[in-house]
């Protein structure tokens, strides 16, 4: 399975709740572990491409939750929400895999080119060019790191507030302070696109 092919599978609620896919996980049913890979595997490859910006391992770091959470089925016992404990995972492999990297340089995905910015360019020639969504996603891509995470979590992974500070281990006022400050930056930095 490729980074960006569509592994949606709409809605768990097909299984039943996600503590009902737990304990099938754990009893060892092997469709309950592909269910909720197809439903989360793009979302967590988006969300640890983001922390790592390595393109090479990050199907493989997602790729190895779901093992390990295989492996040990029988005693896999996520407290709270299945997303959240995944999204979580994703963190943990994405900061190991950071802490353990020692001759790379953080940088741009491999494959993605530079936009430029709209504060760097007449707007209508700029969309002439790109579309809106190149632009708002550049735009994202310069908020400051923990800002974007949390923003990512939200808008493009729908986690709620508890969720994201599951995950980050940040309180929900925080995360609240943090899609604020998204927001004002990005209204700010897009700006120019609306008022053409």
């Amino acid at each position: 399975m490729t980074l960006f092919q569509d592994a949606y599978v709409p809605g768990l609620a097909t299984s039943g709740t996600e503590r009902g896919l737990v304990e099938r996980v754990r009893a060892g049913d092997q469709s309950a572990i592909e269910e909720l890979f197809y439903a989360y595997y793009k979302g967590l490859c988006r969300f640890t491409l983001g922390m790592t910006h390595s393109r090479d391992d990050v199907e493989d770091l997602v790729q190895d939750i779901f093992v390990r959470i295989w492996i040990n089925r029988e005693i896999w016992d996520p407290k709270g929400s299945v997303k959240a404990y995944l999204f979580r995972a994703a963190r943990n492999q994405a900061l190991n895999f950071i802490k353990n990297r020692t001759s790379h340089q953080l940088s741009a995905p491999d494959g993605e080119d530079e936009l430029p910015s709209p504060q760097d360019t007449d707007p209508s020639n700029y969309l002439d060019h790109k579309d809106t969504h190149a632009v708002v996603n550049n735009a994202i891509s310069k908020l400051p790191k923990k800002c974007r995470l949390v923003f990512v979590l939200n808008r493009q992974e729908e986690l709620s507030y508890s969720e994201i500070a599951d995950v980050l281990g940040i309180s929900e006022r925080t995360v609240e302070n943090q899609i604020s400050r998204a927001l004002r930056i990005l209204r700010k930095s897009l700006r120019p696109l609306t008022n053409q």
